[in-house]
């Protein structure tokens, strides 16, 4: 009945959590919860009163024992007392097993532990934290100073050489940055594994136990110390909780848990920022202040008791900075008060020479920030070092990142204090805002230096710049990019920019995902279209710049946001619109003539073959294809039966696979043509859909495979005989599709990051079209259920472009009503968007945006 009594008393803590107990408060009320219940078992066992003593180890031994968290045991024993371990052992742990706890166990004598501490790191510094709970005190204090005089003294260095290796690893294989998606506050960098590798180390190698032992020894700052212990409070009570939501040892913050524990932490929602973003953005914070201090901290101890390194002898490179060991330093406080601009031009130096920056020049710059006031923020000098890093680092990257975690960057442009740390609930986005920005810059330097068309331009400064601003404007209740043109407009003033060069910054950072969206949703066949884009960018200049900035946003943003079909359209956009810049006269070429030229050609190459009536090719149709395509289509028109109703053939083109479908048109073929590659694992990213004058339909559909297969591998024939199926009404398309991916969808509990579904309606963007623009969370079928859904408003649909940004997919439709005009009537309009939006909801739960 004792883990009964032990169960109960786990629920009264839960419940006193529940009521508001938190924070170490909470850790220490289970730590002592668990040594009363152990010492009861040890005390109430016979066979453990001599030779035996029970000790706690790691975060049990700290007294930090979390909701859900291992329970590390030591049975330490004298030689001759084997013969009764097994009763010891079993009334000592079997109750906790039976209270469903982990328990982490060891029965050694006080040799065996220096031999295993010998060979095992981690069960050394979990010997560190050894705490004793019952039995024999004499024992226990014999392996305690065992320990610190046969592995500790005398090994101070190799014990900080351990340490520094396996924090490296741990920082490589969970995360160099603790800002990432879903962070692992636990293990990642700025963990609670950085907190305690910190106080091993203090304790090791100075005895020094306690925070504020190790602040007043020197080792950090007092504001570091402060910054500190709040980070660590914090990241206690996140901790908590996350074990509490979880019902489990779980130290990730999985998307599925973020919004429930910043509404836990009554994080509102607020114009412009969800709540669970400014949630994450104190966590974001909070971890980066531990990285900080404790790559600080490290470098320090390094630097005193690690190896020697090279280069003793000091050399100036300019007055106030030097280079000492391969680091740069500032030297003399005196100078940097009276030249503050000296806190920039150790940046510089550090891009140019490509030398870290020395642990306590970080700090020096810290230490300064108050001299970044509003007359050096307009300083040239400050500018130029400025600006210089941007263009001219070796690493950008990694300068920009010193810079931000010296605080010397939002100091300097206080309009990216806003943006610090920010994240972005979504699956797209793989860092927060500041971090995305720095790896824009640095995407921006790969691609400058690559054979990359566009990829000279006038002004690198400004270019740069932009990447490096694109994104300022988030966090405010307003459009970003908007917001963003905004600020750029006063940075630009501030760091003595040109009226042109300022103009052009703003351009970049409001129109970022112009050529991006564009290319994905529009059509890049419609002329009168990339007019107006060529319109808007005005200069060959802009267009270089943007098409750069474009490509650099996307890699930084992560895995899901660039491919090299993304990266081909993007191409092919900018190349239209650069040979329209180019042209002196930009009136459009005339269509008819085009389409008269082309029928020329397709009548050359068809030669006196079979009478052919040419009066059924509609114009639009002759000049979307080459002539030698165009005429394959005629020769397979010849071809089409009624017993079998539609031509299927596939051609591979390396970034795609297309899908040439010929029938007769018909009330909901393309929704049976999306279905039917649905139902063969194929995703739809772009179709031409066409309609002969005799009722032929002409559909040619670029498509790239679900999963990992090749051309060869994908089964042709029959997906062409499933295609005749539909068609004929012989293949139930809609239970096929539920029962195929039937375990893809969502099931009714799990969470994900869900974006309102929304639908638009626009007139104005095609002259010939009405764009029906459907944003929804990504789904098998999805496209079907859409397509289907038009036709049964008798929709007919002549361009598709499929996209995706994550999970949210963006499909495009260029349409026409039943009566082949645009879709004017607003009562309609409305009509559709709701039978959409009822489609788009399917299986997300997501309420719509009107």
């Amino acid at each position: 009945m004792v883990d009964v009594e032990l169960r109960a008393k786990r629920d009264a803590l839960e419940y006193l959590w529940r009521q508001g107990l938190s924070g170490r408060p909470l850790l220490h009320r289970h730590s002592q919860l668990i040594d009363d219940y152990l010492a009861v078992l040890f005390n109430n066992c016979p066979e453990a009163t001599e030779g035996m003593s029970l000790v706690a180890l790691g975060g049990y031994g700290r007294r930090e024992l979390f909701p859900y968290s291992d329970i590390d045991l030591l049975l330490l024993h004298a030689p001759g007392s084997e013969d009764r371990l097994g009763v010891v052992t079993e009334a000592l742990f079997y109750p906790l097993w039976d209270a469903g706890l982990e328990v982490g166990h060891g029965v050694r004598t006080l040799d065996a532990c220096l031999a295993d501490a010998r060979q095992d790191f981690f069960f050394q510094v979990a010997l560190l934290d050894a705490r004793h709970l019952a039995g024999s005190a004499p024992l226990f204090s014999a392996m305690h100073q065992a320990f610190h005089q046969e592995l500790i003294a005398g090994h101070r260095r190799e014990f900080l050489h351990n340490m520094m290796q396996h924090r490296n690893n741990r920082h490589q294989r969970y995360g160099m940055h603790g800002y990432q998606l879903e962070p692992h506050i636990k293990e990642s960098r700025g963990g609670f594994r950085d907190i305690q590798a910190m106080l091993w180390v203090s304790h090791a190698l100075f005895d020094l136990k306690e925070l504020q032992d190790i602040e007043e020894a020197g080792l950090i700052s007092p504001q570091e110390k402060e910054a500190f212990g709040q980070a660590w409070d914090f990241l206690i009570k996140i901790r908590n909780r996350l074990h509490y939501l979880s019902g489990r040892k779980n130290d990730q913050l999985f998307f599925e848990y973020q919004v429930e524990m910043a509404k836990g932490f009554k994080y509102p929602d607020t114009p412009g920022t969800l709540g669970v973003e400014r949630f994450m953005q104190d966590i974001y914070r909070h971890l980066q202040t531990i990285a900080t201090t404790t790559d600080l901290f490290f470098a320090h101890v390094d630097e005193t008791l690690g190896a020697p390194r090279a280069n003793p002898v000091e050399q100036t490179i300019e007055p106030g900075i030097t280079v000492r060991q391969d680091r740069l330093h500032l030297t003399g406080q005196a100078l940097i008060e009276k030249r503050p601009h000296l806190l920039m031009r150790l940046f510089a130096q550090a891009g140019k020479t490509g030398l870290e920056i020395h642990h306590r020049s970080r700090k020096i710059v810290t230490a300064n920030l108050h001299l970044v006031d509003d007359k050096l923020r307009h300083s040239k000098r400050m500018a130029k070092s400025f600006l210089d890093v941007l263009e001219n680092a070796r690493n950008v990257e990694g300068v920009l990142s010193v810079m931000l975690d010296t605080g010397l960057l939002t100091a300097y442009l206080p309009e990216f204090e806003q943006i610090r740390a920010l994240a972005q609930h979504d699956v797209y986005h793989v860092f927060t805002v500041d971090r995305h920005l720095l790896q824009t810059v640095a995407e921006l330097k790969k691609l400058t230096l690559t054979k990359t068309p566009f990829a000279g331009v006038e002004s690198p400064h400004v270019l740069a710049l932009a990447a490096l601003l694109h994104d300022i404007g988030k966090g405010h209740h307003e459009d970003h990019a908007q917001r963003g043109s905004e600020l750029a407009a006063g940075i630009a003033k501030r760091l003595g920019l040109t009226e042109a060069e300022s103009a052009c910054l703003q351009f970049l950072v409001e129109k970022h995902l112009f050529l991006s969206v564009t290319a994905l949703r529009r059509d890049l066949e419609d002329d009168v279209f990339i007019r107006q884009c060529a319109e808007q960018i005005q200069s060959p200049e802009r267009l270089a710049m943007l098409y750069l900035l474009s490509i650099a946003d996307a890699k930084a943003t992560g895995p899901t946001a660039w491919s090299e079909w993304k990266g081909a359209l993007l191409l092919e956009i900018s190349l239209k619109i650069a040979h329209l810049l180019e042209r002196k006269d930009a009136t459009l070429p005339d269509k008819s003539q085009g389409a008269g030229w082309m029928l020329a050609q397709v009548r050359a190459l068809l030669g006196k073959a079979a009478p052919i009536d040419y009066g059924i090719l509609p114009e639009e149709y002759l000049l979307s294809f080459p002539p030698e395509e165009v005429a394959h289509h005629l020769k397979l028109r010849a071809g089409l039966k009624n017993e079998q109703p539609a031509i299927v053939e596939a051609g591979d083109h390396s970034l795609f696979w297309s899908v040439l479908i010929m029938t007769r048109d018909s009330t909901g073929l393309l929704a049976k043509i999306c279905g039917t590659l649905a139902l063969h694992g194929l995703n739809v990213v772009s179709a031409q859909i066409f309609t002969w004058e005799d009722g032929t339909a002409v559909d040619v559909l670029n498509v790239r495979p679900a999963a990992e297969q090749t051309y060869a591998e994908q089964d042709w024939r029959a997906l062409g005989e499933d295609l005749n199926l539909a068609l004929k009404n012989r293949l139930g398309l809609s239970h096929r599709l539920v029962d195929k991916f039937r375990t893809a969808f969502r099931a009714p509990g799990q969470k994900n990051v869900q974006a309102a579904p929304r639908v638009v309606i626009d007139n104005q963007a095609s002259e010939q079209y009405t764009i029906i623009e459907v944003f929804a969370n990504d789904r098998p079928g999805l496209l079907y259920d859409i397509t289907r859904t038009l036709a049964d408003f008798e929709i007919n649909i002549h361009r598709a472009r499929i996209s995706s940004d994550g999970d949210q997919v963006v499909d495009v439709f260029y349409a026409l009503d039943s009566f082949a005009t645009k879709i004017n009537s607003p009562s309609f309009q409305a009509e559709i968007s709701q039978a959409l939006l009822h489609i788009a909801e399917k299986e997300t739960g997501t309420k719509p945006q009107w």
